[in-house]
């Protein structure tokens, strides 16, 4: 039994289809001829089943000479070789000679396994790791901490209790100085871990099938509703990419479309200078919307899961430049849609919270997407803060005050998910509006209070409503 749900397992991991592995005399059967008539995304995809396979028999340990075995299994490598310490430089070669231009770095670029690494252990070094680090916490999950972060003292040890990395520490006490951010870890089926949720499927919709143009699966977020403690998928044939209801990723909204774009897009391709041609038109939007979201699910699947920003999004300094301008994830005051460093409203937001980078450029950040939002919150419901998730009464109320100073309102170590500002998401609605979670610190003026699962869609991207902020999440690139 065990061994099936491994296969299970391994086989979405892949992102292999029943048609893919029984058709063309079936994939699996021709493993045994190492990589015959397979494409060079199959071949890769298999030697990382295997990796994972020998990860989840031993703990998540990874030695050398475990991948110099599996290398000998696909392709024309001798495993008595010394594998080089930079693995993007060793070039494989299928056993076919159908492809010669496999870098050993595409197949695995973590580090090996010597001694297993503990939260506690990477405490104590009280230093940033070299390299993307698989750990396991104390209550057995996984969790890859980037290159260029580390573990502080203050955090927990069981990632239930919401472990945090920061990219900034204070060597003599060990305790964070710098931006913070919290772990959620998803399995490698993209079913949010100890819950059974799934944060993405592959995309339905007519229009979105298929690939994008970087050879990606096209996925899809799954959204939920939240009662008491426990949510329900909102996502179904009706709801989703190609509709108006709720979904993601989608820019095929009247805001981003049909306004001038020295309005809207201009303001991003102002301040995302690098890759502004991403941005061009309405066309070029909905493209990078979507390989966007490829990208951080594959991440997902690779790595484990995804970080949020402990605190909502604040900006480095003032200055004039507001293209320099980076987010923060720490104490301070949150940067709201009328500050005019980010201006426009939405836009601004979005363009602000995608140009966050650490020392080792081991991270890509992003506005949250909605289903990472329900993914922390689903991920929440199995900890001690299970009640919180969709109560009020925890939350600052009254006028907006710096991120992180409200104790009470702290939800798997995530803070103001509840009062201060509200949160713009990437998630749509209707043809007209973008998704804000959460409730802020005006809601009692209109008699009522928003919990921290609560969905706004009432005001457009545009709106000059300064009651809304964002919190931005990363996602783990490969360290080569």
């Amino acid at each position: 039994m065990a061994l099936a749900i491994t296969i299970t397992i391994l086989l979405i991991l892949a992102g292999i289809t029943i048609s893919t592995i029984t058709g063309r005399d079936g994939i699996l059967l021709k493993t045994n001829n190492a990589t015959e008539a397979l494409n060079r995304e199959e071949v890769i995809k298999l030697a990382q089943m295997d990796i994972f396979n020998e990860q989840m028999n031993n703990n998540e340990d990874f030695t050398e000479e475990q991948l110099k075995k599996i290398l000998a299994k696909y392709f024309n490598y001798d495993p008595a070789s010394q594998l080089p310490k930079d693995l993007s430089t060793l070039i494989l070669t299928t056993k076919d000679g159908k492809y010669n231009d496999i870098l050993a770095s595409e197949i695995y670029s973590e580090n090996f396994s010597t001694n297993k690494k503990t939260v506690g252990s990477i405490k104590e070094a009280k230093k940033l790791v070299d390299g993307n680090t698989i750990i396991t916490s104390d209550d057995n999950v996984k969790v890859t901490i980037p290159a260029g972060f580390t573990i502080p003292e203050e955090s927990p040890n069981n990632a239930k209790e919401g472990i945090i990395i920061t990219d900034s520490i204070n060597e003599s006490t060990g305790k964070s100085d710098g931006n913070e951010f919290v772990w959620i870890p998803v399995d490698y089926d993209l079913k949010v871990v100890g819950t059974g949720k799934i944060m993405a499927k592959e995309s339905r919709a007519e229009n979105y099938e298929g690939k994008d143009d970087k050879g990606r699966t096209n996925y899809e977020g799954v959204l939920y509703d939240f009662t008491e403690t426990n949510s329900v998928e909102i996502s179904s044939e009706s709801d989703g990419q190609g509709t108006s209801g709720y979904r993601e990723p989608d820019s095929n909204l009247w805001h981003d479309g049909s306004h001038g774009e020295d309005t809207f897009l201009k303001k991003i391709r102002d301040k995302l200078i690098e890759e502004a041609e991403r941005y061009t038109d309405h066309a070029t939007f909905i493209k990078t919307m979507q390989e966007d979201y490829n990208e951080m699910i594959e991440s997902v699947k690779i790595y484990g899961g995804f970080y949020v920003a402990r605190y909502e999004m604040s900006m480095e300094e003032m200055v004039e430049n507001v293209a320099t301008n980076k987010p923060t994830s720490k104490v301070g005051l949150a940067t709201n849609s009328l500050n005019w460093k980010v201006s426009r409203r939405w836009y601004g937001l979005y363009s602000c919270a995608k140009k966050y980078t650490n020392t080792k450029n081991s991270v890509k950040s992003s506005m949250i997407w909605g289903s990472q939002y329900d993914a922390m919150l689903n991920y929440a419901l199995t900890g001690d803060d299970k009640e919180k998730v969709t109560a009020t009464g925890n939350g600052h109320y009254g006028s907006a005050i710096e991120t992180g100073k409200t104790p009470t309102d702290k939800i798997l170590n995530i803070f103001d998910l509840e009062g201060n500002y509200r949160e713009w998401t990437l998630e749509a609605y209707t043809y007209d509006h973008r998704v804000a979670r959460g409730g802020c610190y005006n809601d009692p003026k209109n008699n009522q209070k928003f919990t921290p699962s609560s969905r706004s869609w009432l005001t457009g991207t545009d709106n000059t409503n300064g009651e809304q902020s964002t919190r931005f999440t990363l996602y783990i690139c490969n360290n080569k």
